[in-house]
């Protein structure tokens, strides 16, 4: 009995011909990236081995190229704040947004911008919208703080700290790092007072490591130039109130925090920045970009929220994790105009 022989393949004709596979697959439907005479060769031994191509893996190839070049598979972006235009207008927060939106564009997805404190709007009839427009792939920002979606078909990313549940997988920046860099950075720099001002909801939001990395560094901090840390709450009256009498009674040589509006209230303590005092602010991109500063990196913090939860969606790990993991995002330090020079510092603090 005699065997069926198989028919030849694209592989077999990339053998005979001594190229790749993608080099014949361009060949044989007459594409650009091979010359005329590769295309003339490989058409030869194609008819040579026998090749004809599968009509349904034709058809099938020509539908996915056109879906991508067409359709992006949809991902969600859930906007918690109050404003609906927040993440592409709020100089602070569109670098997350912007980053998120430029790889899911790479990997073949779009971004939903969807506004869940639309007036009316519930986690019941968000479950649902997300149901319709077929969105399986989640990304919670900031500010949320329960997000109660019907999670059982769904794949959840959450970036920053500020979701208390459920309990997602997570992006986020190594506060405890960036912190610690801007210190390290200012003590090499030749700062000695070095006064750290943060707010409770970024500590909230970081699980506290900035409480505890302020307090270590207060601590192994000889007794003279010890500035004790503040973390403030309340209004912006009460920030700027709180911030100017820290100031006043401890006289830092250098602010380190996390709030644009620091260079004013300083300013209007009537000390000179950064002649008298200076300024670090810890996530500098793209809100104060031209400061000293960490810059943290917040688009590849949204870029990696994407790759997780796609990640997620090719795996088929829908529904909540039984484990929930945190990546941490490094920053890394920026010299800027809020900060004197190296020699400028050394004069300054004679």
């Amino acid at each position: 009995m005699k065997t069926k022989k198989m028919p030849a393949s694209l592989g077999d004709i990339a053998k005979a011909a001594g190229i790749s596979t993608v080099a014949v697959s361009l060949a044989m439907r007459n594409r650009p990236g091979v010359s005329k005479e590769t295309r003339a060769r490989v058409r030869r031994i194609a008819q040579k081995l026998g090749y004809a191509p599968d009509p349904r893996i034709a058809s099938w190839m020509h539908r996915m190229r056109e879906s991508k070049a067409k359709d992006l598979l949809p991902l969600a972006w859930l906007n918690s704040r109050p404003e609906k235009d927040a993440w592409e207008k709020i100089d602070y927060l569109s670098p997350y947004l912007e980053g998120a939106q430029a790889r899911a564009l790479e990997l073949g997805y779009g971004i939903e911008n969807l506004w869940a404190r639309q007036p009316g709007m519930t986690m019941q009839r968000m479950s649902q919208i997300l149901y319709q427009r077929g969105i399986e792939g989640v990304i919670v920002s900031q500010p949320a703080r329960h997000v109660r979606l019907r999670w059982r078909h769904l794949a959840g990313v959450s970036i920053d700290g500020s979701l208390l549940a459920p309990g997602l997988h997570r992006v986020m920046s190594d506060h405890a790092f960036n912190l610690l860099l801007a210190l390290k950075s200012l003590k090499r720099a030749g700062y000695r007072r070095i006064g750290i001002c943060l707010s409770d909801q970024v500590d909230s939001f970081s699980h506290h490591a900035c409480r505890s990395t302020a307090c270590y560094f207060h601590a192994t901090t000889s007794k003279m130039d010890r500035v004790p840390p503040l973390f403030y709450s309340g209004t912006p009256v009460m920030h700027k109130n709180q911030i100017t009498a820290w100031f006043r009674r401890h006289r830092p040589n250098v602010v380190v925090g996390l709030d644009s509006r620091l260079l004013k209230w300083l300013r209007d303590t009537g000390c000179r920045i950064p002649e008298e005092v200076g300024l670090v602010h810890l996530a500098i991109d793209d809100d104060v970009s031209d400061w000293a500063g960490i810059y943290a990196d917040k688009r590849e913090i949204g870029a990696t929220a994407v790759e997780w939860v796609i990640t997620l969606l090719q795996t088929h790990r829908f529904g909540l994790p039984a484990k929930a993991l945190n990546m941490l995002v490094r920053g890394s330090w920026r010299p800027g105009k809020t900060l004197l020079p190296f020699r400028g510092i050394l004069l300054h603090l004679k």
